[in-house]
């Protein structure tokens, strides 16, 4: 909830139906091409969030879905950076390149805007079920999808030819 309103003195409360403690994840991929409009793919997941035994896999998967070489710009969360995501992306040299982002830098991250357009379609709702929250997440994320003047940042992003 970002905003509410009540009577001076007086904290609002919004009675909730359900269980506490219930998670949605999702995580989202933009991807550039030169001559193309960005594409943007996005993995859901209820419960956990996404940790490092994760992101092998998703990014096998956006690997697949891509079917290109990929240089990545990640931020620097810590399933991004930890040991054994490094390790992996290591041996993925052929197909996969990472370039960090300077840590406490979401302005540089085009991911961001794209999530704060869906957090703004959420906003000062509340949702029966955690299951009616990630229908609508879906939703917000599906209305932004082609937006693609969201998906800019104003940084150029070259295409970067990976050797091998």
């Amino acid at each position: 909830m970002r905003r509410s309103w009540g009577p001076r003195g007086v904290t609002p409360v919004i009675a909730m139906n359900g269980a506490r403690g219930k998670r949605e994840n999702m995580v989202t991929f933009l991807a550039y091409r030169t001559g193309r409009e960005p594409r943007m793919l996005a993995w859901h997941k209820s419960g956990e969030g996404y940790t490092k035994e994760d992101f092998p896999l998703l990014l096998t998967m956006l690997h697949a879905r891509l079917g290109a070489k990929v240089t990545l710009i990640w931020d620097n969360y810590s399933s991004h950076t930890s040991a054994q995501v490094r390790a992996w992306i290591a041996e993925q040299s052929t197909w996969l390149r990472v370039v960090a982002l300077p840590p406490y830098a979401p302005e540089l991250n085009p991911v961001e805007l794209l999530w704060k357009n869906v957090k703004d379609l959420l906003a000062n709702r509340a949702f029966r079920s955690i299951h009616e929250l990630a229908d609508t997440a879906e939703a917000a994320l599906g209305s932004v999808k082609h937006a693609t003047h969201l998906a800019g940042t104003g940084l150029a992003l070259p295409e970067v030819e990976l050797s091998g």
